[in-house]
């Protein structure tokens, strides 16, 4: 049986090597590039017997397409697995260098080590297994930029047509549960200007300070009001201030004032309608009061959700019960470029990766299990299989 075959040349302890070969290869975002982590990825397809191409997003930030076997075809649609390059400042508070990979009593340490090369190895690992013994299987993985702070990476690969994908499955780390539905993201900036004064007679002004405080009393009402009909596995949107920023000094009136705004998103909902949503709930917190307010769409996130009964999550659920691991399927907290994905695509698609994205990710001392990373390779390399021979995903 072809699966049989492709899982035995899976080689565990080369899934970690290629991880801390990606973790070597630092990418922090904000502050460098991804360049030096697709030279590496580049180098592990090329052995494996894959192709690769870039796509420059900007300079020294290339996305990378990933191809074993045929060109996709509307015939014969690929399944396509997603993944990032970049990752989150290392920061402070780690125990040795973070982008020094070290395997100690059963687990990989090292930024990126879960979100996400960890699973990026392991998905390479399974695509080159199944390729040596299905090469007509038309098999992709997409690895973006830019995933961490401004999607820039996936919004390029948006712009390009559409392709033909029979289903995505997103590496992102969800401790091996099936996550089969994740809202969006839109990050919204406010900029209220007022009229400056001195404190002394503060009605000679109009405070930016108390214009933004209603404003974001309105965002805390709504976000009540949404959370009220929270319903189905993915609850409800939600509203939340991350930050406020404004004014000049105690004794003067301020003059401006600069929100800035999570708003997470249903599927099909889009960041335009949370924009408009936005500027309608500005406008009745600010009438009157003197001050005018601008709202700006900074980035959006879609969201998705894939039917609990689609063979694309039958077969991750069975795929990884024939590894010994219960699959819990689930919604996730998170947003990831899945959602991106689903909409331009119009492919079934899921989440499910080795590491834990609330236990392990963005933090120091970072780290995966190793017996996870061969998990989530031989569950993929399953799947890789069986999804090209169910005849009903297609």
């Amino acid at each position: 049986m072809s699966v049989e075959r492709a899982l035995a040349l899976v080689e565990d302890a080369t899934i970690v090597a290629d991880a801390s070969s990606l973790i070597l290869a630092a990418s922090e975002n904000p502050g460098g590039t991804e360049l030096t982590t697709v030279r590496v990825l580049e180098s592990i397809v090329s052995r494996l017997g894959g192709r690769t191409r870039r796509t420059m997003v900007a300079p020294d930030r290339p996305n990378l397409s990933i191809r074993f076997g045929p060109d996709p075809t509307p015939e014969r649609p690929a399944v396509l697995m997603l993944g990032h390059s970049d990752v989150v400042p290392a920061g402070e508070g780690w125990s040795a260098n973070p982008f020094s990979p070290r395997v100690a009593d059963g687990w990989l340490t090292g930024r990126g080590a879960t979100d996400m090369k960890g699973g990026i190895a392991a998905a390479l690992q399974a695509m080159g297994a199944v390729s040596q013994v299905r090469p007509e299987l038309p098999l992709e993985l997409l690895v973006t930029v830019d995933e961490e702070d401004l999607a820039t990476g996936i919004q390029a690969h948006i712009s390009e047509p559409p392709g033909h994908y029979r289903a995505c499955i997103v590496a992102e780390p969800t401790d091996l549960a099936v996550v089969i539905a994740c809202r969006g993201a839109a990050n919204l900036e406010i900029e209220v200007s007022g009229r400056a004064a001195h404190a002394g007679r503060p009605e000679d002004g109009a405070s930016a300070i108390t214009t933004a405080a209603r404003i974001a009393t309105w965002i805390a009402d709504d976000h009540e009001r949404l959370r009220a009909g929270a319903g189905g596995l993915l609850g409800s949107a939600t509203w939340n201030v991350g930050r406020i920023e404004g004014g000049h000094g105690t004794s003067i009136v301020p003059d401006r004032c600069t929100l800035l705004v999570d708003r997470r998103l249903m599927p099909g909902e889009t960041g335009e309608q949370a924009l408009a949503q936005l500027e309608a709930g500005i406008a009745r917190a600010t009438d009157g009061l003197g001050c005018t307010a601008q709202a700006r769409l900074q980035m959006e996130m879609p969201g998705f959700e894939t039917e609990p009964t689609h063979p694309l999550v039958t077969t991750a659920v069975e795929a990884l019960a024939a590894e010994g691991t219960e699959a819990p399927v689930q919604a996730w907290t998170a947003a990831c470029e899945g959602g991106y994905i689903a909409r331009h695509h119009g492919c079934p698609t899921i989440i499910l990766g080795p590491g834990d994205i609330t236990s392990q990710a963005h933090q120091p001392d970072e780290r995966v299990l190793l017996a996870d990373l061969a998990t989530a390779a031989r569950a993929y390399t399953r799947m890789l299989v069986l999804l090209h021979d169910t005849d009903s995903t297609t």
